[in-house]
């Protein structure tokens, strides 16, 4: 398997070990532009850091089976599992942090205060992530 480098992108994914998409930016904006732009299949996903917001993205979308990353949270591993996703992580820590590290991140904490389902039309809103 085809190892990540977050040097050159923060997420990628990955089909029979070839990279078919990569981007960089910041939060959630290169995961949603992924999952809006590839919505069947099976893939790898590689993403630098990852908390339950994602977790929440890629699980209802269904089409990630592994994800490879160098930080998680501890509730998106957890959720990750539960839902059949594998996962790799580099580390693993409390909550996914804002830039200046003094709180939890916007989307971690809806993540965690909201229903899968209200996360998800709230997700629609905010990044005009595709539900369907």
């Amino acid at each position: 398997m085809i190892k990540p480098n977050f040097t050159k992108y923060d997420l990628a994914l990955v089909e029979n070990d070839t990279i078919i998409h990569s981007e960089t930016g910041k939060g959630l904006r290169p995961l949603v532009n992924c999952l809006n732009k590839f919505r069947s299949g099976k893939y790898i996903l590689f993403d630098k850091l990852f908390g339950l917001a994602a977790a929440k993205m890629i699980v209802h979308r269904g089409i990630i089976t592994k994800l490879v990353t160098g930080t998680i949270s501890e509730s998106a591993i957890e959720y990750l599992r539960k839902n059949g996703v594998e996962v790799e992580a580099e580390l693993v820590v409390p909550n996914i942090l804002t830039e200046d590290r003094k709180e939890v991140c916007m989307m971690e904490k809806k993540a965690l205060a909201l229903s899968e389902e209200e996360f998800m039309i709230e997700t629609e809103k905010i990044f005009g992530f595709e539900l369907v």
